[in-house]
């Protein structure tokens, strides 16, 4: 089962990898830039597929994590020359230099021949020419480094459109982040109370958290909490009103218990017993233990519209899930980066996952995988979306603030900000890191599953 959901992962993966650089692709050669290789995934390569009429290669590579579009200047021609005063050459001054006939040294301190520099002159005009992204106006450059922005939102609009056309239900419930949107598919408690896709019952649910006040109180998993201090729980908010208004105070939690460790959702095939026992939140009012309302889920609720209405729906939904993604990012960097305690910020590092884990956890979830697999597909776009929207070089957000910030200062200064390069080398420093960050996350993604 691990290996189905591992390919399940990376047929899905690839396909939206292959949408978003598609769009790359298509607009370079709108605009005649030359696309000198598309990858799928990230090298070593397997094979070489085929290379087309425009001389572009297609590349198989072995892991299944990224894919690339290489335009003709991304491999820049790029020299370690020197001046005399040992001044490093950007390819602009290097070209000037040549021109002028100047003195030229490499890293051992030789001088440059007349003959290799022709040579060198050549290559730095290869950077330039008409088929490069470089001599492109900077308003097509940024297109072509945008292009994914059209692309992602409208699968995963497409995705929901025709979800909500035929039937689709709710996949989970967003009881963490706090959003306005009026997301469907991941509805918060209240929206999920008003359409009746939850029955919310009296009492409360615990879940403790690893080494917690909770979990050395002799709390398990499940545990469903009746009454506190003999005044009945009708609902998770109660529970946690409560527990903070008693901070270092003795509690005495009447607790109903599944003898047999069965599933604690069917009662009917459950033995219970009631016991009593005893808590002290912290003098922060906490007890570290997630609170999860009794509930039931109305299985056969489901959505399905008209024609116009499913469009409509499907766009609005991918707004949402767009700043909840958003919202869920900003989250989990104040948990990592500025955490009320070492376990929030364990929390935080745990629920970092790819694909992978993705879609094993997705899977486990619900009551109809092949329409859940495709909710996923749309989500993923969604967030892959958003994160070539963080400014993180070697990502195209970073790559058009690069257009931007060039752009701005060549009209007020007549000269770029920052040369080639060195825009290269950031580009190419950071593509390594996300490629090991891919791997590692991939390898914790099957951990998970394996261990779990």
């Amino acid at each position: 089962m691990v290996l189905i959901w591992i390919i399940v992962s990376i047929i899905i993966f690839s396909i939206i990898i292959l949408a978003h650089e598609f769009w790359h692709f298509k607009t370079a050669r709108i605009f005649w830039v030359k696309v000198e290789e598309f990858w799928l995934w990230i090298p070593p390569k397997v094979r070489e597929i085929f290379i087309d009429k425009h001389w572009t290669k297609y590349t198989l590579n072995w892991l299944p994590l990224w894919g690339f579009v290489r335009l003709k200047w991304e491999n820049i021609n790029t020299f370690n020359l020197y001046n005399k005063d040992k001044k490093i050459f950007d390819n602009y001054s290097l070209e000037k230099a040549i021109k002028e006939n100047s003195e030229i040294f490499d890293y051992n301190w030789n001088i440059i021949l007349q003959e290799d520099k022709i040579k060198i002159l050549e290559k730095l005009k290869d950077n330039y020419a008409k088929d490069s992204l470089l001599t492109k106006s900077y308003w097509k450059q940024a297109i072509i480094i945008l292009a994914w922005i059209f692309m992602n939102f409208l699968l995963a609009g497409i995705i929901f459109s025709v979800l909500f056309f035929i039937w689709v239900s709710p996949v989970w419930i967003n009881d963490k982040i706090q959003i306005d949107a009026d997301i469907k598919l991941i509805p918060t408690p209240v929206k999920a109370s008003e359409i009746w896709l939850i029955k919310d019952n009296s009492w409360v649910y615990l879940l403790p958290i690893k080494d917690s006040i909770a979990k050395i109180s002799w709390i398990k998993d499940y545990d469903l909490v009746l009454k506190v201090n003999n005044l009945e729980i009708k609902n998770y908010i109660e529970l946690k009103n409560t527990i903070s208004l008693n901070p270092n105070k003795k509690l005495n939690l009447e607790i109903k218990r599944s003898k047999n460790n069965c599933d604690i959702s069917k009662t009917d095939k459950c033995n219970f017993e009631n016991i009593i026992l005893q808590i002290i939140p912290n003098n922060e009012w906490k007890i570290w233990s997630y609170l999860i309302p009794n509930s039931q889920i109305n299985k056969d609720f489901k959505y399905k519209y008209g024609f116009l209405d499913s469009i409509k729906y499907g766009f609005k939904e991918t707004y949402g899930q767009i700043i909840l993604t958003f919202k869920w990012l900003k989250l989990l960097a104040k948990n990592i980066f500025n955490p009320e305690t070492p376990k929030q910020r364990d929390e935080a590092i745990s629920q970092i996952s790819g694909p992978i884990w993705m879609v094993d956890f997705m899977t486990k979830s619900i009551w109809n995988w092949i329409i859940f697999i495709i909710i996923f597909w749309a989500i993923i776009s969604i967030n892959l979306w958003v994160f070539n929207l963080l400014p993180i070089p070697a990502l195209d957000w970073w790559r058009f603030l690069f257009i931007l910030i060039n752009w701005i200062i060549k009209k007020v200064f007549g000269k770029k900000a920052i040369n080639e390069n060195i825009e290269w080398l950031i580009h190419i420093l950071f593509f390594i890191f996300l490629i090991a960050l891919s791997v590692i996350i991939a390898y914790n993604d099957v951990h998970k599953i394996i261990t779990n």
